[in-house]
């Protein structure tokens, strides 16, 4: 079965506030990979820097900056810029800028990733910075390590 999700369409998830459009990987659909849409909201603070070992992540800045952290210091990612953490490597992202970034997230496999992206996006708050026990009790139970 081939699939066209549209902008704006198709199930979605709060993610710090704002909606995150699951555009494939759901119930399955394709099976070996989870592509989301992702309005990361101006000024964020976004997650502690963490690691997965059950899934491997890559973000595509589409519009917007972001500061990503991976293995050196943070940099800025630019529109046309991809990132990728393999599973067990230290990731974590921001937007300290005034404009809202949009980014394309994918995730492989898409069953733990999307499990972990819905409980993690509902955890997450605009304007306030992370609270480090509930963060800990999300990713451990998601096979997941805060790592700061």
């Amino acid at each position: 079965m081939t699939l066209l999700t549209h902008r704006d369409q198709g199930p979605w998830f709060p993610y710090a506030g704002q909606p995150m459009f699951i555009l494939a990987g759901q119930q399955g659909q394709p099976s070996g990979f989870a592509a989301m849409e992702i309005t990361v909201p101006p000024h964020f603070a976004g997650p502690i820097p963490h690691a997965h070992d059950a899934f491997d992540e890559a973000l595509y800045v589409l519009s917007g900056h972001l500061l990503l952290v991976g293995d050196d210091q943070p940099q800025e990612a630019a529109p046309g810029s991809m990132f990728v953490a393999p599973r067990g490597q230290r990731h974590g992202f921001s937007n300290p800028s005034a404009e809202p970034a949009l980014v394309l997230g994918i995730w492989a496999p898409p069953e733990p990733a999307l499990a972990f992206m819905r409980d993690i996006g509902a955890a997450l708050v605009p304007g306030d910075p992370p609270d480090p026990d509930l963060m800990r009790e999300i990713y451990a139970r998601h096979a997941s390590r805060l790592l700061p």
